[in-house]
């Protein structure tokens, strides 16, 4: 989630100029709204970096673009896990970051980086990833307090997320295909989830965690021992065979 501090005082309009590598430049002049709502142009935003992650994930999870030009029923394994991650570990997180936002009345809207999302496309064909897909644009008077809260639900719906696959992983780990590919979907997305959440919680902006601790050093660490919490009850209880 990126904020921009120039516009906290304005309440009903908001004037925004999108810059080089957050997608095309695009001018806001709206009301805030406090429902769920999207423009045409985040739909496109959004639906690119869905794709372009998806397709980067799904190299790196089979070791690059070589092993997929070898054997491409590779396919058939690391796609489901990649889509999994992307809608998840990604999408979800950032419009919970919207959703909130605009419980606030203040403008926000996805806006990809295209110069991450090439840079992850090119880093999967070697076999590996490493990504900054784009953020939530905020723009609203908000305090500190609820400018912490937009950033909290992030990394608390990759923790939910996490909570939710993992039962699923522990009763069909171990069962006969197709059921093991969905244990096998369920126990990526748990650790992609904790992962891109404990990543998100680094105190350094524009990661969640720096506005996390200036609200709430509470918050901040509670989330931090909840995704510790979901991390040790994963890799310490032993799926039922």
């Amino acid at each position: 989630m990126w904020r921009d501090p120039s516009r906290e005082n304005q309440n009903f309009q908001v004037r925004y100029v999108m810059s080089d590598g957050w997608g095309e430049p695009v001018q806001i002049n709206r009301r805030p709204e406090s429902k769920m709502s999207f423009s045409k142009y985040e739909k496109e935003q959004l639906a690119e970096s869905i794709g372009i992650l998806t397709v980067a994930f799904t190299l790196a999870l089979s070791n690059g673009l070589g092993s997929v030009m070898n054997d491409p029923n590779i396919l058939l394994n690391t796609l489901p896990l990649a889509f999994g991650a992307v809608m998840t570990g990604f999408l979800i997180h950032e419009l919970a970051h919207k959703w909130m936002a605009q419980q606030y009345g203040c403008w926000a809207e996805y806006r990809g980086n295209r110069n991450g999302l090439y840079f992850a496309l090119l880093m999967s064909c070697a076999g590996f990833l490493l990504a900054a897909p784009g953020a939530v644009m905020v723009s609203g008077r908000i305090t500190d307090r609820q400018n912490g809260i937009i950033a909290a639900v992030g990394p608390i719906s990759n923790i939910i997320i996490a909570l939710v696959a993992f039962p699923i992983y522990f009763f069909t780990v171990g069962l006969d295909y197709p059921i093991s590919l969905i244990g096998e979907l369920a126990r990526f997305i748990v650790i992609i989830n904790l992962i891109l959440g404990g990543f998100n919680m680094i105190p350094i902006q524009p990661l969640d965690g720096s506005k996390i601790i200036v609200w709430s050093k509470y918050a901040y660490f509670g989330i931090i021992g909840a995704i510790f919490s979901v991390a040790m009850l994963y890799w310490n209880i032993v799926p039922l065979s």
